[in-house]
Formats: structure tokens, sequence, C-alpha cells
């Protein structure tokens, strides 16, 4: 009951929030491997900064395609295999925060390139997912999307759709914390003692009317 009556008071506030500025995800241009000029290369996700799962091929102004931001991007089907990629990251967030979510995406051959974007809670669950299948050759497309974090811990993951070692191009991917109007970013302890407040006050004064019209 607690639960469902925080997120009806905080809805609201999703709906009008601004976007903070610092992001949460760590190298979501691809620029920490650097990359020649006019080439690129391939790296097990090991080897790429806060990025898990499959290999992932990181391009430089190859074929003269350059990237949405910053040098570099990233081609989510990478080297070494023809089955399905799949690349995710993992960040803390705050129980209840809403949060914003944002990247740019293209094909590289073909426009019926495609891949699942997910996000993912601390025990696997999801909170949201969509098939990216939208794609134009060589021409940035951008996406964003709220959520609000059930867990300590969420996961955005990306999973090819078509087989193949081409194809959907990533870049710019972030993720930040979304703030109200004049609204500072608190604990969630502070935010459960705020809300707590807010019912003790909204009972004394039922209280008080109750008094009056007695």
């Amino acid at each position: 009951m607690k639960t469902y009556l925080y997120s009806i008071l905080c809805i609201p506030l999703f709906l009008c929030a601004n976007v903070a500025q610092a992001g949460l995800i760590v190298n979501g241009g691809f620029e920490a491997n650097d990359i020649n000029n006019n080439s690129w290369k391939w790296f097990d996700s090991s080897k790429v900064s806060g990025w898990d799962g499959s290999n992932i091929e990181i391009w430089d102004s190859l074929q003269k395609f350059e990237s949405f931001e910053g040098e570099q991007h990233a081609e989510l089907n990478a080297h070494g295999s023809k089955g399905s990629f799949s690349i995710f990251q993992t960040f803390s967030t705050d129980l209840f925060q809403a949060y914003q979510v944002d990247f740019a995406y293209a094909a590289r051959k073909r426009n019926s390139e495609s891949f699942l974007f997910e996000i993912l809670d601390e025990t696997g669950s999801s909170l949201f997912s969509n098939v990216m299948d939208d794609h134009t050759i060589k021409t940035w497309s951008t996406f964003n999307h709220k959520f609000i974090a059930t867990t300590a811990l969420t996961t955005i993951r990306f999973t090819t759709i078509n087989t193949g070692t081409y194809g959907n191009f990533l870049d710019n991917v972030n993720v930040s914390a979304l703030v109200s109007p004049g609204v500072q970013v608190v604990s969630e302890p502070s935010n459960i003692a705020l809300f707590t407040l807010t019912l003790l006050g909204l009972v004394s004064i039922r209280k008080k009317k109750l008094k009056t019209s007695l």
C-alpha cells in the first residue's frame, strides 16, 4: 500500500521532470579503446570499459560514416560469431527514483537490421523492452525512455535480432536521474521521511475537520 501511494505521488513529478547532468553509464560513447582514424577493431567485452557480454566492434570514421557523438561508435553485430550478440551494463539506482535512458542507433547495410533493447531490475525482471527495427542505413536515429528504478541495481541490455557479423551501430548511450524543477534530489530514506510527514499532515488536517464538523 505504501509503495502504491508513493508511486501515485511521484507521477506528476515524473511527467514534468528534467534530466540531471551526471550520467550513470561508463564509456557510453565507446571512446575508451582508441581506434585509428578510418578503421575498426573488435574487442572481447571484458576489454571494453563499462560493458559486459559478447564481443564489441568499434569504428572510427570507417567508410566515411561519422559517429553520432565523439569520434567512435560500436557495431553491435561484432566479429567472431554468426549468432546473436548481446552487450549490457549494470549501474546503481535509488529505489523509486526516475531515470531517463538515451542512445543513438543506425543500420550498417540494411534498413531491416534490428535489436532488442531492455531495462532489467536486479532480479532480471523486465522494466521495459522494445524491438528497435526502424533503422536507416548510415543515418543516426535517437531513442529515449523514462523509467522508475525498483531495485538498487538496474541493467540496460542490447541484443541483436538479425544474425551475422554486420549491422546495428550504437553510440552515445546514457542514463541520467530525473529531477523535477525546483526539487532537490535526496536519498531514499529522506524521501520516505518526507512522504511520511506529508501523510501525517494530511491525517492531522482530516482530524481537525472532523472535530469542527462535530
